[in-house]
């Protein structure tokens, strides 16, 4: 857009409240009111302030820096308009960079990132750090623009009110950070980047000549050249040897000797564009980061894995009944198909349904309690059980031990049914017309002293399933969607693309899981069909091997790898289709990085008491941060 750079204009906004302000000292005691009253109201925010220690990303000293639903970020613009770059990017990075050496919170937040990477192979610990490092910028740069171009972006067609706005964060830049060693030399260099028509000359003439050349204690400012690593290590600021020169004739500052501020696009990944700067990479997606769940989020994960594997259970259950014939009756059928045909043929269609309602009640459980315990324990191990370096360099281990508690879980309340759903496969001239209640009241009953506990003679063996299984599906499946986006990237961008990925990764995970945990499954199946629940899971695997050999351990093995294949993808595809549905996918369990800069009011008073101060009445010192 056409700019409005009307010199009338022009010292309106930037003169205004100070001619307010002159009209009314018309005395010493109207002088002597103004600042005693500035003073007071400073005093009251830098009181306010210095009661906490920043010590964290929220607590940056800049603004208002929380954690918003990362939703809500995805839904806004990830880009800021190339007819407004009213925060040039080498800006923002510098910035940025500043702001992790002068500031406390940002500081320490960078400390705890490093080293969280730490135990990490070099390069990938780096690809990691600039990661953060563009989108931790990106936040940044979205929060000065929001305040830069004003309510509605109705200051980006007049270069006077985006001075304005400039002017007051130089005022408070020097106001929290000058006091540090360099730092208003950095400051100075950072606002000399603004093109002419953005620097707050007015406000960087008045920069203390005596401290704008002090170099400052970051090692980055002490050499006389970019250090190697400088793209590398995003403390470092600028070498000793620049500073700031003003120019009478532009009437602006520039960077000697000259500085090559190089822009350059580059693609993060699909759908994420970037910018690549002198002084670091800048994403167009802010720092997100995982929120912690509530229990009505865990509920909903709960009833979305509940929706998933009882209807995908449901949809192969004659596949199922086929594999357990195979296994209870090892060598009768040639295949699965020579199993469906003669099971059809021999007991009629119904006979390919037998076992549904434990299926559907046992796998219904097993949805809404494994999923939302993996989600839990996954985050539960990585926050507070180990290191954050440990947790990063070992997610696959992490992964591993979520899935196997999360199978533990669920292997309580899925033993029971599992057992009846083997009796009614195996033994339907006995349990067919019993139903679920009644075949659990009759192998309960078929050894008194065990009772009950007889429903979970195949406890062990299940659980070790379970636990094999579990573990490797998750695993599983997040490495092949990984890796099916490495080599796909653009399928992220489409819903219909990532859900397909989910089908075909969840596929695989089915399949190698199912090979995984193919013998603790056999055995399984042996011993629930043992009357009375006798044999131990040990036991039964030494029979096993005695009767039939090692393979026996295998029987159904192809079988199973269709039947898992089939309902592992259906069960992750549906899981986020039903995520999606209640608004619980990534985005909604991420928050992103938000900043808000409010900066007019306190550097209007500054610049009130700063300029009332110079009348040479009255000399107030106010120390603090803020």
């Amino acid at each position: 857009p056409e700019l409005d750079i009307d010199s009338d204009e022009s010292s309106l906004n930037s003169n205004e409240a100070l001619q307010f302000t002159s009209s009314k000292l018309t005395s010493i005691s109207d002088r002597r009111s103004m600042v005693m009253s500035t003073s007071l109201a400073l005093a009251a925010l830098s009181l306010s302030s210095a009661s906490s220690t920043a010590a964290t990303l929220e607590e940056l000293s800049l603004g208002d820096a929380k954690w918003d639903n990362a939703a809500d970020a995805a839904s806004q613009s990830q880009s800021i308009p190339l007819s407004a770059r009213i925060v040039p990017p080498s800006f923002a990075t510098y910035l940025a960079r500043f702001l992790l050496h002068y500031d406390e919170g940002a500081g320490k937040w960078w400390e705890n990132q490093s080293d969280s990477f730490s135990l990490l192979a070099s390069y990938e610990a780096k690809k990691r750090e600039s990661k953060s490092f563009s989108s931790y910028t990106s936040s940044i740069q979205k929060g000065l623009y929001n305040y830069v171009s004003g309510e509605n972006e109705s200051n980006i067609k007049s270069y006077s009110k985006v001075r304005t706005q400039y002017s007051y964060l130089l005022t408070s830049l020097v106001d929290k950070y000058g006091s540090k060693e360099g730092a208003i030399r950095d400051i100075g260099l950072l606002f000399a980047m603004l093109p002419p028509v953005y620097q707050p000359i007015e406000q960087m003439l008045k920069l203390d000549k005596g401290v704008i050349t002090q170099t400052g204690s970051n090692k980055g400012s002490k050499l006389d050249n970019f250090t190697p690593n400088f793209q590398e290590d995003f403390t470092l600021l600028l070498p000793n040897k620049y500073q700031i020169q003003y120019n009478d004739v532009e009437k602006s500052y520039k960077i000697t000797p000259n500085i090559n501020l190089f822009e350059i696009g580059i693609s993060e990944e699909p759908g994420v564009t970037a910018i690549s700067t002198t002084f670091g990479p800048l994403s167009s997606k802010p720092l997100v980061r995982e929120r912690s769940l509530s229990l009505d989020i865990y509920a909903l994960l709960g009833i979305s894995g509940g929706a998933g594997c009882a209807l995908t259970h449901t949809l192969v259950i004659p596949l199922d009944v086929v594999k357990t014939r195979m296994q209870t009756n090892p060598g009768e059928y040639n295949g699965v198909f020579d199993g469906a045909a003669t099971i059809t043929k021999e007991e009629g269609i119904g006979a390919l349904l037998l076992g549904t309602q434990a299926t559907i009640v046992g796998y219904l459980w097993y949805g809404i309690s494994v999923y939302p315990s993996y989600a839990f324990f996954k985050r539960f191990i990585a926050s507070s059980l180990l290191s954050p370096a440990f947790a990063v360099a070992h997610a696959n281990d992490v992964a591993l031990v979520a899935g196997a508690l999360a199978s533990v879980i669920a292997s309580l309340g899925l033993t029971p049914l599992e057992a009846c759903r083997i009796r009614a496969v195996a033994q339907p001239e006995i349990y067919r017309e019993a139903g679920l209640i009644g075949t659990s009241q009759i192998i309960a009953s078929e050894n008194e002293q065990l009772g009950w506990k007889t429903l979970y003679a195949g406890l062990p063996s299940l659980m070790i399933r379970q636990v094999i299984f579990g573990s490797v599906k998750f695993l599983a499946f997040e490495r092949a969607s990984d890796a099916i986006f490495s080599i796909y990237p653009e399928f992220r961008v489409s819903t219909a693309t990532a859900l397909g990925v989910s089908l075909v990764a969840g596929g695989i995970s089915g399949a190698l899981s199912s090979v995984v945990s193919q013998p603790a499954d056999s055995v399984l199946t042996y011993v629930a069909k043992d009357s009375g629940g006798n044999l131990s899971v040990f036991d039964g695997a030494s029979k096993m091997i005695r009767e039939g050999g090692v393979k026996s351990l295998f029987n159904g093995l192809g079988s199973r790898c269709v039947w898992a294949g089939c309902i592992i993808a259906g069960q992750f595809l549906l899981y986020d289709v039903f995520r999606a549905f209640f608004g619980i996918t990534g985005e909604e369990l991420n928050q992103a990085l938000t900043l808000t800069l409010d900066l007019n009011f306190r550097a209007f008073l500054l610049d009130n008491f700063y300029s009332t101060m110079s009348s040479g009445h009255f000399l107030l010192v106010l120390q603090g941060r803020n």
